[in-house]
């Protein structure tokens, strides 16, 4: 047992509170793989793997990438509970790149740190300060079959330390690693009509996450599992100009590590004038997660190669609003 276990619970449960998948997903661990990165996808109802359009596609939807035309890069910082504690924050940079004739290749890392925290033994003698944190590099590839149809696959690895050796009562450190693949597919489905009505650019996509064994620490009964879990997502952009265009997109989550939880669902809707800016609103219905609020975001575009994008976003209930910054790089 660590002798700091209070303050690590007490930030696991931040964490969970701060990403509104995680309470849907059960008891599980490496809350690293349950953060969804990108301003742009967090601010449309945290809803994108019918999209999935830049770097952040290997969360999303790996099958994206085989969309992406040449090479995109995107980064993502966001503080979880600022409110709470300044040093808990979530890092991701990704970047994919096609390789023409062949398909296209992707490589990810995502770093989660619970803060500092002071060490206590089995008296109240402060023994120091440790940290505890995360991180999870993954590579991954797509490939288009035909036009329209796309497939796609990561390979992940997982380590977490949640305390080192002197920190704990048993003299072991509080390290756990696991390895997991995703996998996914998107539809670009061809444009067909509803009576004298064309329907045109709408696509649908499927993906499965953190297939992989539990992550074990200094106890094997207490395994943590990953946050296995199923999505399903759809978007349709109606209005498509060189002036304007209009995304109206949705997704389900499904948790696949106890499955009496309840599913979470995602709504929203992008604005994108004159490839300029954007404007998004979506919308976070989870149950489980006490969260049945609204996403909004912006978004910025310069000489249609960099982004700049925000979003605000909800937590639960008991915690405040969280921002989220990213830029994203398409060449």
């Amino acid at each position: 047992m660590a002798r700091t276990g209070r303050l690590i619970t007490i930030s696991l449960f931040i964490i969970a509170a701060a990403s509104s998948t995680a309470f849907a997903q059960g008891e599980a661990g490496a809350g690293s793989l349950i953060i969804p990165p990108g301003a742009r996808a967090n601010g449309m109802g945290q809803s994108f793997g019918a999209i999935a359009d830049d770097a952040t596609a290997m969360w999303w939807n790996p099958a994206g990438m085989a969309f992406v035309d040449n090479i995109a890069i995107d980064l993502m910082h966001s503080q979880l509970v600022p409110d709470l504690a300044s040093d808990v924050f979530f890092d991701y940079i990704g970047g994919i790149y096609k390789i023409k004739g062949i398909g296209t290749v992707g490589f990810a890392i995502q770093y989660l740190t619970y803060g500092e925290y002071t060490v206590t033994g089995t008296t109240p003698e402060e023994l120091g300060t440790a940290s505890a944190w995360e991180v999870s590099p993954m590579i991954g590839g797509a490939v288009k079959l035909g036009d329209q149809i796309s497939l796609g696959m990561n390979l992940k690895f997982v380590y977490i330390s949640l305390a080192p050796a002197w920190a704990t009562l048993e003299g072991t450190s509080g390290t756990g690693s696991s390895v997991a693949v995703d996998f996914g597919a998107l539809w670009k489905i061809p444009d067909f009509g509803i009576s004298s009505f064309m329907i045109r650019r709408m696509s649908l996509g499927l993906a499965v996450s953190n297939l992989g064994p539990s992550i074990t620490f200094m106890n094997v009964d207490q395994a943590a599992p990953l946050p296995r879990n199923l999505k399903g997502s759809f978007a349709w952009a109606p209005v498509w100009s060189d002036l304007a265009r209009l995304y109206i997109i949705g997704e389900i989550n499904r948790p696949m590590v106890e499955f009496e939880r309840s599913n979470t669902y995602h709504a929203g809707t992008e604005f994108l004038y004159s490839d300029l800016i954007a404007l998004r609103l979506g919308y976070v219905y989870d149950k489980d997660g006490n969260i049945e609020s609204a996403t909004y975001g912006l978004g910025f575009v310069i000489n249609n190669t960099v982004r700049i994008d925000w979003a605000s976003i909800p937590q639960s209930k008991d915690l405040a609003r969280v921002h989220r910054w990213s830029i994203g790089v398409t060449f």
